[in-house]
């Protein structure tokens, strides 16, 4: 897990353990290490939570990372969905994986460029909750949700 995106979960206490664990493993194969850091990679997901940030908050001292804005952790943590929606084909997953990248998208107040999440948004509510004729299909939404992961990510 990217530093920014890790950030984010934090920001929004919806971190996990294997998060910080994720994000250890990655800063190691990228070549950064400290002591801290590699206590954290040690760790297994059962550990106190309180334990591993006690560690985390000790490398971020350690390796000197400063925090950024809550829009640039935001949107690196949507780059790191639209990176799990294009390995993912179940229909449930990406409407739920999308449904999370159009509620940061409304968090950031709609920014222009990310602005076509909010439109998935509702054709997703629409095949969900919607008994009238549609003019598209769930294979439709896949392919947008899809394409626009790939737009994020300059795929």
């Amino acid at each position: 897990m990217e530093t920014n995106a890790l950030v984010y979960k934090i920001q929004k206490a919806i971190v996990t353990v294997d998060d910080y664990i994720l994000w250890s493993h990655t800063l190691l194969k990228n070549g950064v290490s400290s002591i801290s850091l590699n206590v954290i990679s040690s760790l297994r997901s059962t550990e106190n939570i309180f334990e591993v940030e006690h560690y985390f908050k000790d490398a971020v001292k350690e390796l000197k990372i400063e925090f950024p804005t809550i829009e640039i952790s935001s949107r690196a943590y949507i780059a790191s969905l639209a990176i799990q929606i294009l390995n993912k084909e179940n229909m449930i997953e990406l409407f739920n994986l999308a449904y999370e990248i159009y509620r940061i998208t409304s968090d950031l107040q709609y920014p222009e460029d990310i602005i076509e999440w909010y439109n998935i948004s509702e054709m997703i509510d629409q095949i969900r909750y919607d008994n009238s004729p549609l003019k598209f299909t769930e294979e439709d939404v896949k392919s947008k949700i899809k394409h626009e992961s790939k737009r994020l990510l300059d795929v």
